[in-house]
């Protein structure tokens, strides 16, 4: 019996309740909810060993991935779906280590820029391999072609919703 199969069970109930409820799309609501959980746990899990959690280890993978390895501090939140003062204790637990490094920007003085450091790469290289496994673990058995399907819908998902975000 599946973790998943009490919350199934529910949204059965809450149908027989509510015709006019979508089971359907509140299961996939909930899978989707479910497995991003899970991961998370396990990556914080597994990012704890090197110092990290999953979310700092985004940052220096979105750094890591960038012209020159440096973003503005509001696009690196951006990027990591992050609040101002969350990513201010993320960048600062960072810095702290020496994995980043932040200055104000020669362009506008009110900006700050962020970067990584050569220790930062390092610690990016020597972490991502345990971060994959993960994934692959998360995607085992599943096709190519399946994991191409699931990434349309998952863009088309994520398109309906910009498209009626408020912002």
């Amino acid at each position: 019996m599946s973790n998943f199969d009490s919350t199934v069970r529910r949204i059965a109930r809450c149908g027989e309740r509510m015709p006019e409820h979508p089971k359907q799309l509140v299961t996939l609501s909930r899978l989707a909810y479910h497995i991003q959980k899970r991961t998370q746990d396990q990556l914080n899990a597994v990012m704890k060993e090197h110092g990290l959690t999953s979310v700092s280890y985004t940052a220096l993978m979105v750094l890591y991935g960038s012209d020159d390895e440096t973003q503005r501090a509001s696009d690196l939140g951006d990027a990591c779906s992050e609040k101002p003062a969350n990513l201010t204790r993320i960048c600062n637990d960072l810095e702290k280590q020496g994995l980043i490094k932040r200055r104000f920007s020669l362009e506008d003085r009110r900006s700050v820029e962020i970067s990584l450091t050569s220790v930062g790469r390092k610690r990016v290289e020597q972490v991502s391999p345990d971060y994959w496994a993960i994934l692959h673990q998360t995607y085992e058995g599943i096709t190519e072609k399946e994991l191409a399907l699931q990434e349309t819908m998952l863009r088309r998902q994520l398109a309906n919703l910009e498209a009626k975000s408020p912002e």
